[in-house]
């Protein structure tokens, strides 16, 4: 059996960089579409300028955060050679090739990628073109790069400080890991939703810095010009930024920019009902514990207990002639991806917040061929069976757009696809979609998921990895 696949948003954690944070101070500096400046090696004379400045930046990064500067930071001048070879590290970190292929193969299942589209090759492509500096927590150093005029390093530096004051008090590699995995899957669902939750953090503390570097030259501070924060803010999700960025799937969109933007407005809501120590200090000691506090603040403040659905082992269920091919966690970012792709932005930001635990599996019989269709199970609980309703309702209004041909069964909620037969099973507030199975495998899955959805499975403390101490 494959190992646990992480969360969609948490394959993408330790990749990063600044691609977001790019294309936002574009966009925050200039409401016009500037054409790219001819490419400048910087001269020995102004990269020791930009050293000489990250002293400075890294001083307004602490008195900002109020977390100390327990040492001096390393910095290293990067070329582009240097940054191909740190993302292909960093993506071989995240797993071999047949990873990939498992995870991007429940993806295209559900929509949210191309059914041709090649996962691995374009974030690397991706990341090689648009990467703007970044700190390497393992090596503790900032590296700057000697193709990008010191004045538009210096806002990301802002940014990419924050990271290194977050290391030197709590250890960022630890911090962002909270645990080992486990081979228990609802415990490892619980793990990736707080290192997700925990990646928003550190980048939504790095960009409240960032836009009041920013906004120092006019005397404002995110806390003293919210419309305008706003209105900079927006400037993240500009799907036009750059041609690759341009081209890039929702999904891989939405994942990119989750940190950057949803951590930044957690930040700023702790930060304006709680003050700095709580909204950076604080979020440390007490860091949120899944993506729905991220996206719901209100959440985190008001302590609400989390569950997840505990998670059936369908392969099981199946007998020995099935095996699982990939398995992952559903957050509320995951849920806010699929209703994106499938119903739009409105229906989307409408719906998500309703979500209350989550998982999908992907199974494939054993003598199956290759181009045997994939067989896959959602299941998803939500806050009122209103919400699981018009749930089901965006689910069938997906078929069309992800199956060449969809006709209506003889039962209800069930369709016939070019992959086989779709059926979706509502219980109360829960919801079961069960693809391409045969209708009595379906209803061996159906009578197995049912018990695991009425009764959500409450996270015990032991998987709460308390914070890293301050050193």
């Amino acid at each position: 059996m494959p190992a646990p696949s992480p969360s969609w948003t948490t394959l993408l954690r330790n990749l990063c960089l600044t691609l977001p944070l790019a294309l936002a101070l574009a966009s925050a500096q200039s409401q016009q579409p500037a054409p790219p400046p001819p490419e400048h090696r910087l001269t020995p004379d102004e990269a020791a300028d930009l050293f000489r400045s990250i002293d400075d930046i890294l001083k307004f990064a602490s008195e900002r955060t109020g977390l100390p500067i327990l040492h001096p930071v390393k910095k290293q001048l990067a070329t582009r050679e240097d940054v191909a070879r740190y993302v292909e590290k960093r993506l071989k970190e995240q797993g071999d090739g047949e990873r990939f292929d498992r995870s991007s193969r429940s993806l295209k299942k559900l929509g949210l990628l191309p059914r041709d589209f090649n996962l691995r090759q374009y974030m690397l492509g991706l990341y090689k073109e648009q990467v703007e500096g970044w700190y390497d927590a393992h090596t503790k150093t900032v590296f700057l790069l000697d193709w990008v005029p010191a004045d538009v390093q210096k806002p990301v530096m802002a940014h990419e400080l924050v990271h290194a004051l977050q290391d030197q008090s709590y250890d960022l590699e630890t911090w962002l890991n909270v645990r080992e995995d486990l081979t228990d899957p609802t415990g490892q669902m619980v793990i990736d939703e707080q290192r997700t939750a925990r990646q928003a953090l550190i980048e939504g503390q790095a960009m409240v810095v960032l836009f009041d570097y920013q906004l120092t030259p006019v005397g404002q501070t995110v806390e003293s010009a919210p419309d305008l924060v706003d209105s900079m803010r927006a400037g993240i999700t500009d799907e036009d930024s750059t041609p690759l960025y341009a081209n890039a799937p929702i999904y891989l969109r939405e994942a990119f920019l989750f940190p950057y933007t949803f951590g930044m407005d957690f930040v700023r809501a702790i930060l304006t009902k709680r003050g700095k120590q709580a909204a950076f200090a604080g979020t440390f000691e007490h860091p949120p514990l899944d993506t729905r506090q991220v996206m719901q603040p209100s959440a985190y403040l008001a302590g609400e207990p989390q569950t997840q659905i505990k998670v059936v082992a369908l392969e099981k269920v199946l007998g020995p002639a099935w095996s699982r091919q990939d398995f992952s966690g559903i957050g509320e970012i995951d849920l806010r991806v699929i209703l994106r792709q499938w119903a739009g932005k409105e229906a989307a930001a409408k719906l998500a917040p309703a979500w209350r635990g989550g998982y999908y599996m992907a199974l494939t019989e054993k003598k199956a061929p290759a181009s045997a269709p994939l067989s896959f199970a959602l299941v998803l609980n939500f806050s009122s069976p209103d919400a699981a309703n018009n749930f089901a309702a965006l689910y069938q209004s997906s078929l069309p757009q992800r199956y060449k041909s969809v006709q209506p069964a003889k039962l209800p909620r069930e369709w016939n696809t070019d992959e086989g037969a779709m059926r979706l099973y509502l219980d109360g507030s829960s919801v079961i979609a069960l693809e391409s199975f045969t209708a009595d495998d379906a209803i061996k899955l159906r009578d197995a998921l049912i018990p695991s959805v009425r009764k959500p499975y409450p996270i015990s403390p032991e998987l709460v990895a308390p914070s890293s101490p301050a050193r």
